[in-house]
């Protein structure tokens, strides 16, 4: 009888350890200023219907990002208004930084209430899709 107890508390604790929460799609894409890419900075997913859900991604040296929703790559389907923030940080010649990010985009992108930036986050999105352009 004490072995099946100790059965049962396995099963039940182990059945609550899967993961839980909403379906996730694949959402990477480039930041580019003025046509070039990004260096640094960060991408917010602000979820149109909700606006206290919020996904946020750095931006790489290359200009490329990956959705995050918890610590799971991806977001949950829907339409989202995207805000963008690119910065520069100063560097001395040896590649050590020498200051504070200065923000580089244009203050429209950063603000949800003036972004002109909206994504779809939908099963089998177009190439580019996630890619977003913005300006100094």
């Amino acid at each position: 009888m004490h072995l099946l107890l100790v059965a049962v508390a396995v099963a039940l604790s182990a059945a609550g350890c899967g993961k839980s929460g909403p379906t996730l799609l694949p959402v990477k894409g480039k930041v580019t200023i003025d046509g070039q890419p990004a260096k640094e900075g960060g991408v917010t997913f602000h979820n149109a219907a909700n606006q206290m859900i919020q996904l946020v991604s750095s931006i790489r040296s290359d200009g490329t990002y990956v959705m995050m929703h918890n610590r799971d790559e991806g977001a949950p389907a829907g339409d989202y208004v995207v805000t963008v923030l690119v910065s520069e940080t100063p560097m001395t010649p040896d590649g050590n930084y020498s200051g504070l990010p200065k923000t580089v985009s244009n203050r429209k992108f950063a603000d949800p209430g003036t972004t002109p930036l909206k994504v779809e986050v939908k099963v089998d999105a177009a190439p580019g899709a996630y890619d977003l352009g913005v300006t100094k």
